[in-house]
This record gives structure tokens, sequence and C-alpha cells, in this order.
């Protein structure tokens, strides 16, 4: 992107002296749903419309197959002091050290490393049966930095909300190549696990774990900054067998999949997070969620606050995204007091100082804190 003028620069660096807002910015996907998303983000009268995502803290370009693709599509949108609004990647692109930390900026350059969004999945509609390339067979294949390690926190649910993740049994490609060629979507998820997710549960999915998502489900999803997901279903879908590869022909895609079977205590004990005390302060608690091999894809941190409580969050993390997902309350520091709670998120960039959260409100407050790869600790 071209640089910032020097009045539009000195906004930004204005910007910068307090918690960024990042607004809403969502768009059409190829399944239906976003009623709970928009809830959550408080929109009137939501409903089922296609704007299944959300899009919060990104620098990538989305790009849904069978929709319209704009240049900036997928890309945040800041709140600026004087009303305003602009890419987040053009404040990273005018101050990267402050915003980013010397190191990341070296290796990533002006990307955050890191994508945030909000799916939900509407009644009566699905997610494919699909999975993610790694980083390593991206490199290779697919001539990317990043595969899709993902992690879902469960923000909302309908009744009957289910997921399937990662295979009982082993299974062979050639006999998953069966069931895909005849798009035998009751086989293919016969053979994985179920689960019923409810609010508040953390699920930490690796690359090549095949997987589904059934009605009902909306979650927030820090994830590794791609959009592959290569769909082994493409019947009533706005697109066909040929573009659900992600351009590389179904003998190499499949080579991206796990057929091993993953044992139950895999998934219970490891893929389903429990939350790790970071730490306490004044009736609120700070949780670790990943486990360690996560920090090079990214990390998440949860605040739990009781009414009336407040927390403090010290500088030296690096930058993130703080979203609020249950409750009402401010950020506090030296900028003031800023509005913060559920379906508020809020930019905060390296060179940030200390600030509190507290919650105002009759009922626990609950956040996320968004790390990209290497920072949180």
């Amino acid at each position: 992107m071209a640089s910032a003028p020097a009045a539009k620069k000195g906004l930004f660096e204005k910007a910068l002296q307090a918690p960024v807002p990042l607004l809403s910015n969502t768009y059409l996907h190829f399944y239906c749903g976003g009623k709970l998303r928009a809830d959550f983000m408080g929109e009137s009268s939501p409903k089922d419309d296609f704007r299944s995502e959300e899009w919060i803290f990104s620098t990538n370009r989305a790009i849904t197959p069978g929709r319209d693709n704009p240049p900036a599509k997928g890309f945040s949108i800041a709140g600026l002091p004087d009303g305003s609004t602009v890419l987040l990647k053009e404040i990273l692109d005018a101050f990267p050290k402050e915003c980013l930390g010397g190191a990341h900026h070296q290796k990533y350059g002006t990307e955050l490393g890191i994508l945030l969004k909000i799916f939900d999945v509407g009644d009566g509609a699905h997610i494919p049966v699909h999975w993610h390339p790694s980083p390593e067979f991206a490199r290779k294949h697919l001539k990317s930095n990043y595969g899709k390690n993902e992690c879902w926190l469960v923000i909302g649910t309908r009744p009957g909300a289910k997921a399937w993740v990662g295979w009982k049994e082993n299974v062979g490609e050639a006999k998953f190549r069966e069931w895909m060629e005849a798009q035998d979507v009751e086989a293919m998820r016969s053979h994985l696990h179920e689960i019923e997710p409810k609010p508040g549960d953390v699920v930490f999915l690796r690359d090549g774990f095949v997987h589904s998502l059934g009605s009902g489900m909306c979650v927030l999803e820090p994830q590794e900054p791609s959009d592959w997901n290569i769909l082994a279903e493409w019947k009533g879908f706005p697109y066909g067998k040929e573009e659900a590869h992600c351009g590389l022909g179904w003998d190499l895609a499949l080579k991206a999949a796990r057929f091993d079977k993953m044992p139950r205590e895999y998934l219970d004990d490891y893929v389903r997070r429990k939350p790790a005390k970071r730490r306490e302060e004044n009736g609120a608690r700070e949780d670790d969620l990943l486990p360690e091999e996560a920090r090079r894809f990214f990390w998440i941190h949860k605040l739990t606050l009781a009414p009336g409580s407040k927390i403090g969050i010290p500088p030296g993390r690096g930058c993130y995204c703080l979203t609020g997902v249950q409750g009402t309350g401010e950020l506090r520091g030296q900028f003031g007091s800023r509005p913060f709670g559920r379906g508020k998120s809020y930019y905060i960039p390296f060179v940030f100082g200390e600030y509190r959260v507290a919650n105002t409100g009759s009922k626990p407050m609950e956040a996320y804190l968004s790390y990209p790869p290497g920072m949180g600790k």
C-alpha cells in the first residue's frame, strides 16, 4: 500500500495512543448463517443471510468460492479519533515497529501473522467436510508461508449444534475418495468423532485433520492468516468440484489430509482444551488456553472478571486483539476510558503501555486476547 500523507499519518499516530477500535467487517459467504454473529456484534434485526463471517483482526484478503472478491475484502477496519475509518493495514504500514515490534516486522513485514474471525453456521446449513494444509505443505505447493492451524472459541450455539472432528478409526485415502466422489456426506461424517459444543468450549485443531461443522455453531476463531480450505463437499454449494481443491488438483490436495485415527484421548485431552491459570487479581483471572506448540502459530489468553472487578494488562506482551465475549465494562489507562464488552474488539499495539480491564456490569465478563506468533508471553 502507498505511504500515508503527513496529515493522515499524524492521525494514525494519535490513534495508537489508545486502544484502536476494530469495526464490523462482514461479507457474503458460501454457507448460510449470520444471525448469532449479528446478535454478538450488536446489530439490529439479526438474521441468517449468508453474512456468516466477520473478519475482526486481519491483514488478509478473503477469497470466497462463488462470491465477489474485491481487493480489500477481509482486511480489518479500524476507527480513528476523528470518527473516520481506515484499513488497519494502513496503520501498520505507517508505523510497523511501533505496531508490530522489530522482530515481527523483520520476519512477517506488515502482516499480522494471525487472522481472527467469527463464523456462524445458520439453521439448516453446515460447513462442508474439509481440511487445511500444514505450513510446510503450503510453502511447497501453495507459495504461502501459512497453512491453517486454528482454534474454535465457541461464543454461541443453537439447539442441536454439532461438529465432526478427526477419524474414529484409520480411513484410507482411497476409501475417502470414494465417499468424496459420490458426495456421500453421511459416510464421511459417520466415521468422524461427533462433538456437541457449548459456549465457552475451546477446540485447538491442527492442520490436516478432516472436520465439518453443523448448524448452530458460532465461533470466534484465531487461526493462521490464510483461507486455505480444501473442500470435500461441493454438491449444493455455489462452487464446483474443481474450485474446491485450492488449485492443487485432487491427487495432491488429498496429500494434505490426515487419514489415520485420532485417538479419543487426544480429542478429549488435547484438542478440546481446558484453561490453565496464569494469574488472579482483584476477583479477575487470566488463563492460557493452548499447548506450547501453538506459539509458532498464535496464542490466546482468556480473561474472566467478576462483577466490580478489574485486572491490569502489563506492557511487553507484543501486539494483539482484545475481544469481549460476555459482560459490560471499560478499558482504562492514560488515554482515559473506552467502552468494552460483548461484541467489541480493540487492537493493542506493540508499544502500548499498561491499561486495565474493568467489569462495570452486574454479570461476569469474559474476553479473549489473540496474539500473533511468538507473542503473549
